[in-house]
């Protein structure tokens, strides 16, 4: 009887079932849940969209990355300081109520050559488009950012998360 509740706790800490979910899994899902706003929504206007609020999409209380629908523009602050209008704004930054981290934190780190992949790419209805998100999901310098697309890519087909930097 021993034996066989080792055997279950190590194949459970092996499944992170002891541990916990990965923290990276916000970014992750929440990435999936924006590719199949963008793809409903592509069905319907014929376009893909960089501003969340077209989508009708905010990320849950209390997250923890930055979320980037394009490579330039101002985002949605999660905090007192003034955001641009809802339709101009091409992301959300961090829940900065329940979070240490900022809009200021973390564009900066953003790597440049995964922010360049970000947004629009070719004429729509033939267009394709990039999201990507940041965060630092423990006390070093190092970030985690992830980015998803609706087009097949190296490591990643279409709709599926790209870890481009871990922070792991």
């Amino acid at each position: 009887m021993k034996r066989a509740f080792l055997f279950v706790l190590l194949l459970a800490s092996g499944c992170n079932m002891v541990r916990g979910p990965r923290r990276d899994h916000e970014c992750r899902s929440t990435l999936r849940q924006i590719m199949v706003r963008e793809f409903s929504f592509q069905s319907e206007q014929l376009r893909y969209t960089t501003h969340p609020h077209e989508l009708g999409f905010a990320p849950s209380t209390g997250n923890r990355y930055l979320y980037l629908f394009d490579k330039a523009g101002d985002v949605t602050r999660r905090d007192e300081k003034p955001s641009p209008p809802p339709l101009e704004s091409v992301g959300y930054g961090p829940d900065t109520k329940k979070r240490d981290l900022t809009v200021e934190d973390l564009l900066p780190k953003f790597p440049a050559e995964a922010r360049a992949m970000l947004g629009l790419e070719g004429s729509c209805p033939d267009c394709q488009l990039t999201v990507g998100c940041i965060t630092n999901l423990d006390a070093d310098a190092d970030v985690d950012v992830w980015t998803i697309s609706t087009k097949d890519r190296p490591g990643a087909a279409r709709g599926t998360p790209l870890n481009f930097v871990s922070d792991l």
